[in-house]
């Protein structure tokens, strides 16, 4: 019988951003687009259509990661700054010098039984949650990520 895994115990870490408290992670995703499968490609003799389906390309989602915001968690929105154009007045960006190696590694126990790796990783968005006077609920930073490819490593 298979091990089976729980989703529950994970880490997400990118080329030195580490310690990130997080609450879930979402959007994981990679699919291959269909060219031409849709309609009919063409048409011969006699009034003959022709059909193919082929694959036209590889589509990456955007993962999302909720994390609750500590004092020193300033790293993630660090980060988000430094890849993207100043405020307002636009100019340099160092977008492509700060893309990541990005992992996620999923335990059973303390030992981990499965890794996802992230190629190219770079903030796309951030967010904080609502403030509210009187609240109880933990601040949290929300920040999605782009990536150009991933794959299974363990």
């Amino acid at each position: 019988m298979p091990e089976f895994i729980s989703n529950a115990k994970f880490y997400w870490e990118a080329d030195g951003l580490t310690e990130i408290l997080i609450q879930k992670i979402s959007g994981m995703q990679m699919k291959m687009t269909v060219a031409g499968g849709d309609a009919p490609i063409g048409v011969t003799k006699d009034g003959k259509t022709q059909t193919q389906a082929t694959i036209g390309g590889v589509e990456c989602s955007e993962i999302t990661l909720e994390c609750v915001a500590t004092a020193d968690s300033k790293q993630l929105l660090d980060w988000y700054n430094k890849c993207h154009a100043e405020a307002l007045s636009g100019g340099k960006a160092e977008g492509r010098t700060n893309r990541k190696l990005g992992k996620l590694s999923i335990y059973d126990g303390a030992e981990e039984k499965v890794q996802y790796e992230f190629t190219d990783v770079f903030p796309t968005s951030y967010a904080t949650s609502d403030f509210t006077a009187g609240s109880g609920d933990l601040l949290t930073e929300t920040v999605t990520i782009g990536f150009t490819y991933f794959e299974r490593k363990k």
